[in-house]
């Protein structure tokens, strides 16, 4: 379908449309996934962006950063060299070693090193995507931050010392509020804020309410001009009763690894437009027969509109370009109809 007048929609028309829950000509779609060794460069995350993005024509960009520029600026030392092989970064030293240590965290400027880092990143990421193909900036929440800092210890400092630690995720949360509002100067059209500790593993839902929401909700004020946020409830059992409740243009989780399923949460009555739907392990393994499962399903949940099609979660390594390829034709040629028959 095309709008009045014969023309498709461009990428931004289509993307708003979505968000809105209107009718598409077909849904947005987008993937991402890491690129460590050149995540810490800005002139070679920005090409290396650009690159996959052009080859997989995406509708929207979700910005490919370092997950661990959040906490580089406060004494953070990181190890990537697990990525490549399909494993995670992870903390090779932080200053976090007791609970006294909370009280060294300062509200930083966002001039700091791997901030400023992160932002020119952005700005030029957005000046070589232009208007029409909307970013999305990478934040994580104040929880999620502290969590990286500290690691397990952070459950042991909240039972220690409660005080201290909130005194620092308002601190981590001013700083991550400051450069919300700069990602959103440099031309990003919202934010994919990604809470990785809103489940009970972690927190439960009345120490969520106390440690996590009040922050969060710190940080989301500031990205209100976006126009495309995005909350990334990340685990496999989130606490979504709250965090759907989030002001946010839409949700994205784990679907199909995580509850609810898309066709649940429309069932109970959700109507918030969701960005999601494909399992990121099966785009890891190039299953494709489990990737028009995944299509099926959300296309016969929602019918095509109040969906923008992206995977749950990163996508791990090995990424397999030729293998995204074939889903974004499938998508982006109109080999999906609504009744999630493949044409």
């Amino acid at each position: 379908m095309t709008e009045a007048g014969g023309s498709a929609l461009t990428k931004e028309e289509r993307v708003r449309r979505a968000l809105a829950s209107a009718e598409v000509d077909r849904p947005p779609y987008s993937f991402w996934s890491h690129f460590p060794g050149t995540d810490r460069d800005p002139a070679a995350l920005v090409a290396q962006t650009i690159r996959f993005a052009t080859e997989l024509d995406v509708d929207f960009v979700k910005a490919m950063s370092n997950g661990f520029y959040c906490v580089e600026d406060w004494g953070v030392v990181i190890d990537d060299s697990a990525i490549s092989a399909g494993g995670v970064g992870r903390v090779a030293s932080t200053p976090i070693a007791t609970a006294a240590d909370w009280r060294r965290v300062e509200r930083l400027p966002v001039t700091a090193p791997a901030l400023a880092r992160e932002l020119r990143h952005l700005a030029a990421l957005a000046g070589a995507l232009g208007r029409q193909t909307p970013l999305l900036a990478t934040v994580f929440s104040p929880l999620t931050i502290a969590h990286k800092m500290a690691g397990d210890n952070l459950a042991r400092d909240v039972r220690a010392a409660p005080e201290v630690v909130l005194g620092a995720l308002e601190k981590i949360a001013l700083t991550t509020a400051d450069f919300t509002r700069h990602a959103l100067a440099a031309g990003c059209a919202g934010v994919f804020f990604a809470v990785q500790d809103a489940d009970p593993d972690h927190f439960d839902d009345a120490a969520y309410a106390r440690f996590g929401e009040p922050f969060d909700r710190m940080v989301l004020d500031a990205a209100a001009a976006g126009w495309f946020n995005v909350v990334h409830m990340h685990g496999d059992r989130i606490l979504f009763d709250r965090l759907k409740t989030y002001p946010v243009a839409a949700l994205n989780w784990h679907i199909g690894e995580a509850s609810p399923s898309v066709a649940a949460y429309r069932q109970a009555g959700g109507r918030q437009p969701i960005v999601g739907g494909l399992r990121r392990d099966a785009l890891t393994r190039c299953d494709m027969a489990s990737v028009k499962l995944d299509l099926d399903r959300a296309f016969a949940a929602t019918a095509g509109r109040g969906i923008l099609l992206s995977p749950g979660c990163v996508i791990r390594h090995p990424v397999d370009i030729d293998f995204l390829k074939r889903i974004a034709a499938l998508i982006a040629h109109g080999s999906v109809t609504a009744q999630g028959e493949h044409r």
